[in-house]
């Protein structure tokens, strides 16, 4: 799961805070000018903290082998934080004959993780940013490994459900507090090589959909469980390597004291949001279930934007620094284009994956193990493309240009699901294979694009919650998409055969898609390179 961006003709290289796009900075901030993508001023080669002083550089001077060896860990985190999203849709109904879950309550085998991840994300990145981002992530990392060896083990459900909340609370962790080290001048001072490691921090998060339905399908030979060893196993000697490797990092705002630090942690606005996330996600989720006009919808949804507009306006009041989010978020540059752009990205890929791999095996009969293969080309592309970013920062950098096309593709991929009768057949290699590889060819390089470009709007002090905050933009993206799509599953005869309510939900993936493509081309604004220094 993350807005200014820059606007000169060479946009070679990525300012740490995007802020690019700003013609006129906030009151009392300092801008750094930028030229030819390069800073003029030695101001950008170290961080501040809060209070404005320098920060610790450990990380930067590490040998380049061993930030490789963290990066890594920091991408595997990412990988298997996503791998527990997509691996439960695969292993749903096998999890639910076993522990014997009713079917009104199996989305909860996906819900309880999902729920909790997005709705501590926010909190996760404060944390990142107010203490020491390594100590944050090392024990988010062990967490998981803990947690998943644990739930390897359980045979009743109600365990099941509180183990793999608790789970995502420790992944969680992970995601704000990587970023923080990979960004903000941490590891990589240099502003195109940041761009280029976050790119493959994100990639990693994209091939986690498609891998670990894989990797689910064939555990599921044996038996669910042996997923989460598995992840345990891998996990393991990652989070050694971290331990080993990572020097003690400070945070942003190292100067403060530890009352200082707690009440920046905004924690009125914390259960606010928490709240709104967990209503939110409960009213869509039972949405798909339940359907729109029951109270266990309607009631949630209402409450959830109440919360929202309680949060926003609870956040507004407070000082500068003292807030979940940075006071003038609303103001940033291209924010609300960035935003739409991210819930469209991830309701396009929700939409794509989830009612293909049901079809195929709810309908087609096929195999969790075949059914993940046949997905297998969303992931190969993925790292395909996703690997250019690397190479060729203007797919992130140029997002006025790149963005559109990518969303073109994405329409092109919704249309060849849309008339493939289920993908029977030939019909898999008429429609549905050129589809995930277009469609996740252009999905993956807006994904990137968009996660980069919010991570690197936000100020310096802000550090974790900027992944934070477009990591929950994904995930309510994604819900969204979800429930939209099984509402309109029922807009043919009913039957599970019937592929009229799948192609009438792959026509609004598509419309919802090229529509934040068009906003993007027309109301994206790329301005001069400034970076601002603000006191958090």
């Amino acid at each position: 799961m993350e807005l200014d961006h820059k606007s000169n003709a060479d946009l070679n290289a990525s300012s740490l805070s995007l802020k690019n796009d700003m013609v006129d900075a906030p009151d009392g901030t300092d801008v750094v000018e930028y030229e030819n993508g390069k800073p003029t001023s030695a101001d950008t080669e170290f961080t501040l903290d809060m209070q404005g002083e320098r920060a610790n550089v450990e990380l930067s001077s590490l040998p380049k082998s061993k930030k490789d060896v963290l990066l890594l860990c920091f991408c595997m985190s990412m990988f298997i934080d996503g791998a527990g999203v997509s691996a439960s849709l695969l292993m749903t109904a096998e999890v639910a004959r076993e522990l014997n879950i009713g079917v009104g309550d199996q989305a909860w085998i996906l819900g309880t993780y999902a729920i909790a991840f997005a709705s501590t994300l926010l909190l996760a990145g404060r944390l990142a940013d107010l203490y020491s981002p390594s100590k944050v992530y090392s024990i988010g990392f062990v967490g998981i490994a803990i947690f998943n060896l644990i739930i390897s083990f359980l045979n009743d459900k109600y365990s099941f459900f509180i183990l793999r909340s608790i789970s995502a609370l420790a992944a969680v962790l992970t995601i704000p507090s990587s970023i923080n080290m990979i960004g903000m001048f941490q590891m990589y001072p240099d502003p195109e090589e940041q761009t280029k490691k976050l790119s493959l921090f994100g990639v990693a998060g994209a091939l986690s959909d498609t891998v670990a339905m894989i990797l689910a399908g064939l555990f599921l030979l044996a038996s669910w469980k042996w997923y989460f060893r598995f992840v345990t196993i891998l996990v393991t000697p990652f989070a050694i390597l971290a331990w080993i490797y990572m020097p003690p990092t400070k945070a942003v705002a190292s100067s403060l004291s530890g009352r200082d630090k707690i009440k920046r942690l905004d924690l009125v606005g914390v259960l606010l949001l928490l709240s709104a996330l967990v209503l939110f996600i409960l009213g869509f989720t039972q949405a798909e279930s339940k359907g729109w006009s029951f109270a266990i919808f309607v009631a949630p949804f209402l409450v959830s934007l109440v919360m929202f507009g309680i949060f926003v306006i609870w956040e507004l009041k407070l000082d500068e620094g003292m807030g979940l989010l940075p006071k003038k978020i609303w103001s940033f540059p291209n924010i609300f284009q960035l935003i739409f752009m991210a819930l469209s990205i991830n309701l396009w890929f929700n939409t794509t994956q989830l009612r293909l791999t049901t079809y195929f095996q709810d309908v087609l009969g096929i195999s969790p193990v075949i059914t993940g293969i046949k997905i297998l080309p969303m992931g190969i592309t993925a790292l395909i493309t996703g690997g250019l970013t690397h190479p060729f920062p203007f797919l992130v950098l140029r997002p006025k240009i790149v963005l559109p096309l990518c969303t073109v593709m994405c329409l092109i991929g919704s249309l060849l699901f849309a008339f493939c009768d289920g993908g029977a057949g030939a019909n898999y290699w008429k429609y549905v294979f050129p589809g995930l590889v277009i469609g996740t060819a252009g999905g993956i390089i807006a994904y990137i694009s968009a996660n980069t470009c919010i991570i690197q709007a936000f100020p310096i002090s802000y550090a974790g919650i900027s992944g934070s905050f477009a990591n929950v933009v994904f995930q309510v993206g994604g819900v969204i998409g979800v429930a939209i799509q099984a509402g309109l599953l029922n807009t043919g005869d009913g039957t599970l055969e019937d592929w009229t309510g799948s192609r009438n939900s792959y026509f609004f993936a598509g419309a919802v898609i090229i529509a934040s493509g068009l906003v993007m081309l027309f109301t994206f604004r790329e301005k001069r390179e400034v970076v601002t220094k603000e006191e958090v």
